[in-house]
């Protein structure tokens, strides 16, 4: 019994043995490991289990374990990872940026200054406003801008010229219509009593006129019938200045034709 006893605990030791071995070369090879063996001392010497110190820091066990452990892949994005290192230090009494060695390399790139940085030269990486690049660039940019905007409105007017016609004038046509449009006539009337006129048009349009005595002219355009109820004495209905005869068998009827008419 005693044997199996010493066999195991020279096999535990032997194994503690080289997993401090293998610690503190995979530390001198990752600073994660570093960081995730000082964080394990503290919280150790604090007597705090990982439940405890998560409950404590407000970070989850899986986080913790993965930083004690050195597990990278199990570690949240470098931007929360930084505050979690941060409050870590505080509570642990740690010095600032002790346990920085969690963070990637390439967070430290990103963090140093500008002039520092190892960056390709790209067009996304110009700054327009403050580089010379960028004001070359810019330059650039307008002038083809300006250019292709020019090349566009001298295509679109000579579009718009070539979609003119010209059109053709017709002076004789005002004359044509002025021989065919019947020239207005001067219908003047004089009646002794109350009458009531009717004036039909060549259209069959129809205007009455009831109660009318006296002097009354009209200017109207030609052909037309006029009646008037009662007839009139002979010269009371003149067109153009010309006394006009009622038609034959229609008393107070007239007709008013456009031979006769003409300009007053």
């Amino acid at each position: 019994m005693a044997l199996i006893q010493r066999s195991l605990f020279s096999l535990w030791r032997k194994q503690r043995t080289q997993e401090s071995t293998g610690d503190d070369l995979a530390s001198d090879a990752d600073p994660l490991f570093e960081a995730g063996r000082r964080l394990r001392e503290h919280r150790e010497q604090r007597g705090l289990s990982l439940r405890d110190l998560s409950r404590e820091v407000r970070i989850t066990t899986p986080v913790l374990e993965a930083l004690e452990r050195g597990w990278s892949d199990r570690l949240p994005e470098p931007a929360y990872l930084v505050a979690m290192l941060h409050r870590l230090e505080q509570y642990l009494d740690l010095e600032p940026e002790s346990l920085s060695g969690a963070l990637p390399k390439h967070f430290f790139q990103q963090q140093l200054p500008k002039d520092q940085r190892r960056t390709r030269f790209t067009l996304g990486s110009i700054d327009i406003f403050t580089t010379w690049q960028g004001s070359v660039v810019y330059g650039v940019v307008i002038t083809v801008s300006l250019l292709a905007l020019n090349q566009q409105q001298r295509q679109l007017a000579i579009n718009n010229t070539k979609s003119f016609t010209p059109v053709a004038l017709n002076l004789q046509q005002p004359d044509k219509q002025e021989a065919t449009q019947p020239a207005p006539g001067l219908l003047e009337l004089n009646l002794l009593q109350p009458s009531t006129i009717i004036i039909s048009s060549e259209g069959g349009e129809t205007s009455d006129l009831r109660g009318v005595t006296g002097e009354l002219k009209l200017q109207l355009l030609p052909p037309l019938e006029l009646r008037v109820e009662p007839a009139p004495d002979e010269g009371a209905v003149q067109w153009n200045g010309r006394p006009q005869q009622p038609i034959q068998e229609a008393a107070g009827t007239y007709r008013l034709s456009q031979a006769s008419a003409r300009k007053p």
